[in-house]
């Protein structure tokens, strides 16, 4: 594979960031119905308080085991089939994402949600339908973009400093609540080396390593929530 120089900047210049919704506590759930009797269907919830109170008074529980489908709400390809260090770039980029979800003691699978079942309507009650034929239990859906500092270009034309920020959001199929969500932003310097063609290959090359660390975070944000997360009670 071409050798790029990336440096990351996260310890020069601590931009580095991943926030994530934060867990509900016990004590919310004492005096309140922990059920939600219809799900949520479209519409259901305009002018409706009791489905609205139902919503926020309702306790996530999952299953043991889990399967999470993913889908990429962004469409950027990352120049993909530019060349094969491309294409290695994003098959290492998805497995590690792949890879760390399926760590959980609390997930058997995790997949990316067949592009049959998805239509180009993408709402709550449409996904919510597309993963449970896929039988996931949860649903992660994220996109990613990047952005570059122009300024930097007019002191040195073969370097770039640049930010990449994934954002996502975990639905869960039964109820479809969203019980979680995180945003990472990750922030690098690419400068030109010889074995590149041009300074945009460059660039490209390094914005997968600043997605990838991205995902990365995001992935763990979502395997600790998922530990603290009541297990369903089988009666």
């Amino acid at each position: 594979m071409k050798k790029i120089c990336v440096v990351v900047a996260c310890v020069l210049l601590q931009a580095c960031t991943t926030v994530g919704s934060v867990d509900r506590p016990e004590s919310y759930y004492q005096d309140a119905p922990s059920s939600l009797q219809d799900g949520l269907v479209e519409g259901a919830i305009f002018g409706d308080d009791k489905k609205i109170v139902e919503l926020l008074n309702y306790q996530v529980e999952l299953p043991e085991k889990n399967r999470i489908a993913i889908l990429k709400l962004s469409s950027d390809n990352y120049w993909r089939f530019y060349s094969n260090d491309f294409t290695q770039l994003n098959d290492s980029l998805i497995e590690s994402l792949i890879t760390k979800l399926r760590a959980s003691s609390r997930v058997y699978d995790a997949s990316f949600l067949p592009a049959m079942l998805v239509s180009e309507k993408r709402t709550v009650p449409v996904l919510r339908e597309a993963a449970a034929r896929f039988q996931a239990d949860l649903l992660m859906a994220y996109r990613s973009s990047c952005q570059s500092y122009q300024k930097y270009r007019f002191i040195d034309p073969n370097e770039s400093k640049s930010y990449c920020s994934v954002e996502a959001v975990l639905l869960d199929i039964r109820s479809g609540i969203v019980v979680k969500s995180v945003v990472s932003t990750e922030d690098f310097t690419a400068r030109k080396s010889t074995n590149d063609t041009n300074f945009s290959e460059t660039i490209k090359k390094a914005e997968l390593e600043a997605v990838a660390k991205a995902l990365g975070n995001v992935a763990n944000e979502i395997v600790t929530f998922l530990k603290n997360v009541p297990t369903i009670k089988h009666s």
